[in-house]
């Protein structure tokens, strides 16, 4: 999980928001009427289809809110209107971020489980407006014929995430994957995820896809249907691997430090590394999954109610007094921050990001959260404290280039 808020964190400092959509998106033509459009986030790049004909247009995922009106200009130009089809492979925000852009006329397919997933967790505090929530719900395979195509919409959760769907345009030859390989590098899973689950559904894609398919995966790479079967030997081989390691008696620490997965260290490149995807297994592998739920929804309640200081004294109550209630992960109140920053709710971010400062005084990413602090500070006109939490993101991760970068913008004005 904590790797797919770092792909979520990268997002937020990476896109290009000032880019035209000719240098924002690269166009790969699949077939005449099918074509892909990838943007770089920095360590991968995000996979939009656009299948287009005399009934239309249709999109698979629709890139993150920054993109969302480079997007638009881009299906503008293909000259078939407001798409009649939007279909989501899943809920993750790179995924859906521009379906509000093209307003409520798109018919909206996703998963059964998506509506539900946009009004729990952190993504309470995205108040996703209508548009952007599905108009058919698939708990089965559906079938919609468009373009002279059939277009198989198969439900696959349960690996990276729970609500997931892949997309076949079986007369084309082209599947949208999802993020069920993640343009075959090591996978992520999210907390409503299951990374034992990845084999099996990688299995059951091989048995559905014919052999010479093209596989579009919702991140980086395109591959075959023999990357496929290769991918699923990876997963089958690595969970042996790490499941062996820990019945003779080592900690994960211990087989990162042997390299264990050393002979698929090719898989690790993307935002995944191979000692990542071995936490990944471990943790998979433990009994008892904590299935209680974060305390985002009551807190997004009293924040509304009244206001980010009572929500984040809710939170500590919450945790002190409630904690075999709800299960309480180091991200909670850096996420909400996060979010109500990109939302441009200044001053609540900061009271979000400087409590979780004050909870979590070693956690992994307190070098983003002072670059945000840096940032909204910036904004708010407090050049001295935008700089002092610059310097202090720096000396947590000298490497971090956002920081460095608005750092120097703070010393020139």
């Amino acid at each position: 999980m904590l790797q797919v808020l770092a792909l979520i964190l990268i997002m937020s400092i990476v896109a290009p928001l000032s880019a035209t959509a000719d240098s924002l998106f690269k166009v790969t033509k699949l077939t005449d009427n099918l074509h892909m459009l990838s943007t770089d986030q920095g360590e991968y790049t995000t996979n939009t289809l656009v299948f287009f004909g005399d009934d239309g247009l249709l999109l698979v995922d629709t890139q993150t809110e920054a993109e969302a009106e480079e997007l638009k200009k881009l299906v503008d130009s293909y000259g078939k209107g407001t798409p009649k089809y939007i279909i989501n492979t899943h809920r993750h925000v790179e995924h859906i971020g521009g379906n509000a852009i093209f307003g409520v006329e798109p018919i909206v397919i996703a998963h059964e489980l998506f509506p539900s997933k946009l009004k729990s967790g952190s993504y309470i505090f995205n108040e996703y407006p209508p548009a952007t929530y599905p108009d058919i719900t698939v708990s089965d395979k559906y079938t919609l014929e468009f373009n002279g195509e059939s277009i198989e919409i198969i439900p696959m959760g349960g690996g990276h995430d729970d609500n997931e769907i892949i997309v076949h345009f079986t007369k084309s030859k082209v599947v949208h994957i999802s993020s069920l390989v993640n343009g075959f590098n090591f996978p992520s899973v999210d907390s409503d995820g299951d990374v034992l689950m990845l084999a099996p559904l990688v299995a059951k894609a091989i048995e559905m896809l014919p052999k010479d398919v093209v596989i579009v995966s919702g991140h980086n790479d395109t591959g075959t249907w023999d990357d496929l079967r290769a991918y699923h030997d990876m997963l089958v081989q690595t969970i042996e691997v790490v499941r062996k390691g820990l019945a003779e008696g080592k900690d994960l620490a211990t087989l990162q430090e042997e390299k264990i997965l050393a002979e698929w260290e090719s898989y690790a490149g993307s935002y995944v590394s191979a000692d990542e995807w071995m936490e990944y297994l471990v943790e998979g592998m433990r009994d008892g999954k904590d299935d209680r739920p974060t305390p985002h929804v009551p807190i997004y309640h009293e924040w509304k109610k009244r206001g980010a200081a009572a929500a984040v004294a809710l939170f500590r109550e919450l945790k002190r007094d409630h904690a075999d209630e709800y299960s309480f992960r180091e991200f909670i109140l850096l996420g909400i921050g996060d979010k109500l920053y990109k939302k441009n709710y200044l001053k609540d971010a900061i009271l979000f990001l400087e409590a979780s400062l004050e909870e979590y005084p070693e956690g992994k990413y307190n070098y983003y959260i002072h670059y945000e602090l840096a940032d909204a500070n910036k904004q708010l006109g407090d050049k001295k404290l935008a700089m002092q939490h610059c310097e202090k993101s720096l000396e947590l991760n000298p490497d971090f280039d956002a920081a460095k970068v608005l750092l120097e913008e703070l010393k020139k004005n």
